[in-house]
């Protein structure tokens, strides 16, 4: 069975599901990889992108009808996805949510060594950032798909990343996959 993974931003969900990929052998697919690549095509940051999508809605309409076509090519096999929307054009997954607070997610934007990521000043402007990024998404997700990513009853597994190891979260997320495809047959 294929697992969606979602979450805040910085959660860990990439680094978790190249986990999953590597440790279970699940073929990964990283969505936000593709939309990454995207902006940089354009010249301009994620958060220039999202708003770019959310004036334009063609750009996520291509990489989503991409993920849910590879959903329905892939299912029953082991596969998970890393994409802030798999989990909708997904259905037959396990969605699983990536939580994490604020404060911590700017103090991981900010220490991160992402190849091509934005500088910030402080803490406090990568959080702000952080922010406008998740309230464009979430405008974008509801305005384009009726989709709210902010309810966590969407997902069948919500897990915390704050003071766990990549390593730990995904032994966790992995232990509620068996239980789940045990209980879905």
């Amino acid at each position: 069975m294929i697992i969606t993974i979602t979450g805040k931003p910085c959660s860990g969900k990439s680094t978790i599901s190249r986990l999953i990929a590597e440790k279970y052998g699940f073929k990964r697919i990283g969505v936000g990889d593709m939309f990454k690549a995207e902006a940089a095509k354009r010249g301009i940051s994620t958060e220039e992108f999202n708003a770019l999508c959310l004036k334009n809605p063609e750009y996520d309409y291509l990489v989503d009808e991409q993920s849910a076509k590879l959903g329905k090519e892939l299912e029953g096999q082991k596969v998970v996805f890393d994409s802030r929307l798999a989990w909708h054009f997904v259905p037959k997954s396990f969605k699983v949510f990536v939580d994490l607070n604020d404060e911590e997610m700017a103090r991981r934007l900010a220490n991160s060594d992402r190849t091509g990521k934005e500088q910030y000043k402080d803490l406090n402007e990568a959080m702000r950032t952080l922010k406008s990024r998740r309230d464009l998404e979430n405008e974008r997700y509801k305005k384009i798909y009726n989709v709210d990513l902010t309810n966590l009853s969407n997902f069948d597994y919500v897990i915390s990343s704050l003071n766990k190891t990549p390593e730990e979260v995904t032994q966790k997320i992995m232990d509620a996959y068996k239980k789940f495809c045990i209980a879905n047959g």
